[in-house]
């Protein structure tokens, strides 16, 4: 039975490096075992990886051909968070989002219909990037609105 981790959460972020390099990859790159680096994705497990084999298997995720680093992902969303004040409203943050998203489909289509253009691919990058931003905040947002609830 395969055990479940929560999205934007290291163990996640691990499994999701060790699906494109493999846990002995992983290992080997951090000086550890393959099975140790597994037992770091393990929520119920006790040790955790150091922020400097973070960084290490972030890198080779990307030199992979992984197109982000899925720790620091979850690092940036987290200290999002632990910085807010709470005054978030999620109107607001879905209504960034909605927006944001929009302009990013809006610029992918300019992009696929101008391929050669630069500052169409450009365009739709930065724009697929406030979109990413604007959808963090909105998930920032409704983890907020979740913990006052209970």
């Amino acid at each position: 039975m395969t055990k479940r981790r929560d999205p934007l959460t290291v163990h996640q972020a691990l499994t999701v490096i060790a699906a494109r390099i493999g846990w002995d990859k992983c290992g080997m790159l951090v000086g550890r075992s393959g099975r140790l680096v597994r037992m770091w994705s393990d929520p119920d497990a006790d040790s955790e990886i150091s922020i400097l084999d973070a960084m290490r298997l972030d890198r080779a995720f990307i030199e992979a051909g992984g197109d982000h680093a899925p720790i620091l992902r979850v690092y940036s969303f987290q200290l999002d968070i632990a910085a807010s004040d709470g005054t978030a409203d999620m109107t607001r943050a879905a209504a960034a989002a909605a927006k944001e998203s929009g302009e990013a489909v809006a610029a992918l289509l300019d992009a696929a219909m101008h391929p050669q253009d630069p500052a169409a691919l450009r365009r739709a990058r930065k724009e697929g990037e406030e979109a990413l931003a604007a959808i963090t905040d909105g998930l920032a947002a409704l983890d907020r609105q979740e913990r006052e609830a209970h």
